[in-house]
């Protein structure tokens, strides 16, 4: 098979990881960078990753970055383009067997190396189901959808449930900017500190195991602000308790 594959400098080491399993398998892969860990902006690889399969150059294309998220984002605004989000083996089954996926997108910063070869894996070996899914996918670039006439007409129309809970989330937000002065945030975690507090909240789509992201001495310095520059092992220190349940790995960035 051939396949296209691009990341950012934040993939950059899972993209040549990946490169090498899939040449092992006997794909052909064709690499449009980058080339090092070197900072860049990734818009312009990660296009031209998705133009070659829109092209038909190659059958599949790969992308990563950091998160994955900006990758899948600037893949999918090719037509004929579909790119997953791929963060375990089930995602990755789904997009294939019901979305007929023919790109897909990792967070190296967010799965371990091994995971990202079961995806990859994964992808490649499972089918598209058809059926009832060959119409969804149809209307993924059927541009006319929502333009009127021939398409569907998708109208938000606000019930009283929906505005009640904006008020909630108003009412919540406003509560909040009030207790606290200081927000970190993590992947994953944020820790807030306000003059007679401090709460964690952990992102309710936490998987265990997972990895959780923490600025190096050097970032945590330059980026955070000035109140907790000399306070990282202290606030590292209260999140791993707090965490102290979960399978979780901190690893620094």
């Amino acid at each position: 098979m051939k396949i296209s594959i691009g990341s950012d400098h934040a993939g950059y080491h899972y993209k040549e990881m990946i490169k090498r399993f899939l040449e092992e398998k006997g794909h052909e892969v064709h690499d449009f960078g980058t080339d090092s860990d070197q900072s860049v902006d990734y818009p312009p690889f990660i296009r031209a990753v998705a133009l070659a399969v829109q092209r038909g150059d190659c059958e599949r294309g790969i992308v990563l970055g950091g998160s994955g998220n900006g990758e899948a984002m600037v893949a999918n605004r090719l037509k004929g383009i579909r790119c997953a989000l791929c963060w375990s083996r089930e995602t990755a089954l789904l997009a294939r067997g019901h979305n007929d996926a023919n790109m897909i997108s990792l967070g190296e910063r967010l799965i371990p190396p091994e995971k990202a070869l079961e995806i990859v894996e994964v992808w490649l070996d499972t089918p598209f189901d058809g059926g009832r899914h060959s119409k969804r996918i149809q209307q993924i670039d059927d541009s006319s959808l929502g333009e009127g006439s021939g398409g569907l007409e998708l109208k938000a129309r606000p019930t009283i449930t929906d505005a009640a809970a904006m008020r909630t989330a108003d009412e919540s937000e406003s509560d909040s900017s009030e207790k606290y002065d200081l927000l970190i945030a993590f992947r994953y975690i944020k820790y807030m500190e306000g003059k007679n507090s401090s709460e964690f909240q952990v992102d309710p789509g936490l998987k265990t195991p997972t990895i959780i992201h923490v600025p190096s001495p050097d970032r945590w310095v330059s980026e955070m602000p000035e109140w907790a520059k000399d306070r990282r092992d202290e606030i590292i220190e209260r999140i791993t308790e707090k965490t102290s349940h979960m399978n979780r790995e901190f690893k620094e960035y």
